[in-house]
């Protein structure tokens, strides 16, 4: 569709819901193309490197196979630029029907007018190396950690850098996965100030979800070590030469062990160790913030637990309490009881006790209170019961302020509402004097002003005035 295609249809309002979830569809149907052609160049890329390896290592010729697989590679790779293409003219279409005027066709103006030429350039670059038909020559490196130069070819480290294609995955997710590019949530974004690019996906992609972080882990892992055995196997070092043991030396770097039983003695395959010790900080602080965000309560959790302890303190107070009642019941039981074995003696006659009621209680208070269970059992009941009262002002406190904040905003505005009923009362009475000549002796009347708050009362004594004189 033209630029001036698109001038005449929104001229004449034909640009409709349609044209714009077409290309909508476009733009995700292409980018899915895009990605699964990528990853299919990776694929088609490690199996040539891998039969090309054997046939070294087992002396037979495959470089008919490693042709052909690189024509493959080719093919992918064209098919992935038409696609791409295609995406950034759909976004570049869905720019004109937001109104942006743009340059026809796809364009570097185009793309600068929409603001997507830096992704496009990236976009192309992550496409860019692959190993190419005819191109097969050698690379030398000095390795001082052995102490001689290793040979690698040109195709191996290519193909370990072919993995550069999955930073398309958060474009992938975004356009073909989630809803983060439907209308609403672009309109959305748009009010906030806000463009949701591959940054903010990766945001979204890490921010809220472990199982989107564990699968970046394993992608992590399985790229890191197929380069750390690409790097090492040309080497004396036959343990780094079989993937399994690559892999196991890189979870190990990654989880920051680093037991020591295997290690990278190549350039290349150290800076892939170091490489995988840099990302492995990031992906356990990131994993870090979505255990914590993932046990923190929410304000409901926190909520129910407030009232299950506030309901277990008041338990325990019941219990401690009961324990003291039955401690000073028994202590009381064992005070009467040493009395009437004392006036009970056998063979002697007891002088009466002539001591006063008040005395006796006294005597009853002192002894109760001196008796060791039960001051503990008191003591314990006392920390319980301000336990049990300090959660239930923890938890009711706060409702009561958010309570009494809540009407007292009502009050506010009803006494706004006040103030513009009797304003309106006031303009209404000058109408009512301006037309009838005269009547009210209110001076704050006659002045033309408001009688505000404190004058309503006055005004409705001057309004009944003037309805008795009527």
């Amino acid at each position: 569709m033209s630029q001036f295609e698109l001038k005449a249809r929104l001229g004449k309002g034909a640009v409709s819901g349609e044209s714009r979830k077409h290309w909508a569809d476009q733009k995700k149907n292409n980018m899915f193309v895009v990605f699964i052609f990528a990853v299919l160049g990776i694929v088609i890329g490690v199996i040539e490197n891998e039969i090309r390896w054997k046939g070294l290592s087992e002396l037979w010729d495959a470089s008919g196979i490693s042709r052909l697989l690189k024509i493959g590679i080719l093919v992918t790779s064209i098919i992935t630029f038409t696609f791409l293409y295609k995406y950034y003219e759909a976004c570049i279409n869905l720019k004109r029907l937001c109104g942006v005027y743009l340059p026809p066709g796809v364009s570097i103006h185009s793309l600068k007018g929409a603001g997507i030429f830096t992704d496009f350039l990236f976009d192309c670059f992550l496409m860019l190396p692959q190993p190419l038909p005819g191109m097969d020559f050698q690379v030398v490196i000095w390795n001082k950690g052995l102490g001689r130069d290793t040979v690698y070819s040109i195709d191996s480290i290519l193909v370990c850098v072919m993995a550069i294609r999955f930073m398309l995955l958060p474009k992938f997710y975004g356009e073909c996965i989630s809803d983060l590019s439907s209308d609403a949530a672009i309109a959305f974004a748009r009010f906030n100030k806000i463009t949701i690019d591959g940054t903010f996906i990766v945001k979204y992609l890490i921010a809220d979800s472990l199982s989107m972080v564990s699968v970046l882990f394993i992608i992590q892992v399985a790229i890191f070590a197929y380069a750390m055995m690409v790097f090492e196997r040309p080497t004396d070092n036959h343990a780094l030469a079989v993937y399994p043991n690559c892999v196991w030396l890189v979870i190990i770097t990654m989880t920051t062990v680093g037991y020591g039983d295997v290690y990278p003695t190549t350039l290349l395959g150290r800076i892939v160790a170091v490489m995988a010790s840099i990302v492995a900080v990031i992906m356990l602080a990131i994993t870090i913030n979505l255990v914590i965000s993932k046990l923190t309560l929410s304000r409901a959790e926190s909520k129910v637990l407030e009232v299950i302890d506030k309901i277990e303190l008041t338990k325990d107070a019941k219990l401690k309490a009961a324990i003291v009642i039955q401690r000073w019941y028994k202590a009381y039981k064992d005070y009467f009881e040493n009395i009437r074995n004392a006036t009970s003696k056998s063979g002697y006659m007891m002088i009466a006790d002539l001591r006063s009621q008040e005395r006796k209680n006294l005597d009853l208070k002192e002894t109760v209170m001196s008796n060791l269970p039960l001051l503990e059992a008191i003591n314990s009941f006392d920390s319980a019961n301000a336990s049990a009262k300090q959660a239930c002002l923890q938890m009711d406190v706060p409702e009561l302020v958010g309570n009494l904040a809540s009407k007292a905003l009502k009050q506010e505005e009803r006494v706004d509402r006040l103030v513009e009923q009797a304003t309106e009362i006031h303009r209404l009475v000058e109408q009512i004097q301006a037309s009838r000549g005269g009547g009210l002796s209110d001076p704050s009347l006659l002045a033309g002003r408001c009688p505000g708050r404190c004058g309503v009362k006055k005004l409705k004594r001057s309004l009944g005035l003037k309805c008795r004189l009527g």
